[in-house]
């Protein structure tokens, strides 16, 4: 009798000791969460661009020993001209992961017409530009898949300056070099696509024309105000790169 009950305890404690072995099942820690994918702005890119332009400018008269050379051309005037350009865009930025910061470098042709005229002294002024060109730096601020950035850099212009009156027509064309600022707002509408809005200011150095009228020629100076609306390809990478957590 004593055998069995022993026997019947070490049934009942081994059955125990087995339901609490059970229940001390290996705990796993759950496996970390993938880094979230942020966009990368990174790469080469190339693109195209429509916008409008603005522009004033001032003719000044020369003269030889204080006398002009008839017809004489207009004195002083003031040309404000205006209209649409279209051109084309390459580039490179780079972006460190995990960066908010996009460095990189622009450069851009256009083919233009903004023009204008000015009459004085019965003498009619006719100015257009019909090419600039720049290249800049680019600093960019992103959030993800949008950018805020500013650039400058350098700039050319290509001006034609037209005179007409009194039965004489004389036309000559001039390269202005200059400078150029502004800024911008990009998205990136697909992983490869990034759409731009854009203002960019451009002040050009004086150039002279005509100088067969009179000692020195006309100096002429422009000044142009453009906005435009980019889309550009960027090649390879796909925009994307993993987020750098911060602890």
């Amino acid at each position: 009798m004593f055998r069995k009950t022993l026997l019947a305890l070490a049934i009942v404690a081994g059955g125990t000791l087995a339901a609490n072995a059970a229940d001390l099942r290996p705990v796993y820690k759950a496996a970390p969460a993938p880094a979230p994918v942020a966009y990368n702005w990174s790469g080469f890119y190339v693109g195209g661009n429509v916008g409008f332009g603005w522009a004033e400018s001032t003719a000044s008269r020369f003269a030889v020993n204080g006398m002009v050379v008839p017809p004489a051309p207009p004195i002083d005037p003031t040309f404000d001209r205006d209209g649409w350009f279209g051109g084309g865009q390459i580039g490179w930025n780079w972006q460190a992961p995990g960066s908010p910061w996009v460095w990189g470098i622009e450069a851009d042709l256009q083919g233009a017409d903004i023009s204008g005229s000015a009459t004085v002294m019965g003498i009619t002024g006719t100015s257009k530009i019909d090419m600039f060109a720049t290249v800049r730096g680019r600093l960019g601020y992103a959030w993800d898949r949008v950018m805020v950035y500013g650039t400058g850099g350098g700039a050319w212009a290509r001006n034609e300056l037209t005179l007409s009156g009194f039965g004489l027509t004389l036309s000559g064309d001039r390269t202005h070099s200059g400078w150029v600022v502004g800024g911008g707002v990009e998205w990136a509408l697909l992983d490869n696509w990034t759409a731009k809005i854009e203002y960019q200011f451009l002040s050009f150095d004086t150039e002279r024309f005509f100088p067969q009228l009179a000692a020195g020629g006309i100096d002429f100076d422009t000044d142009i105000h453009t906005v435009r609306i980019g889309l550009n390809y960027r090649f390879g990478g796909y925009g994307k790169s993993p987020v750098v957590a911060k602890y």
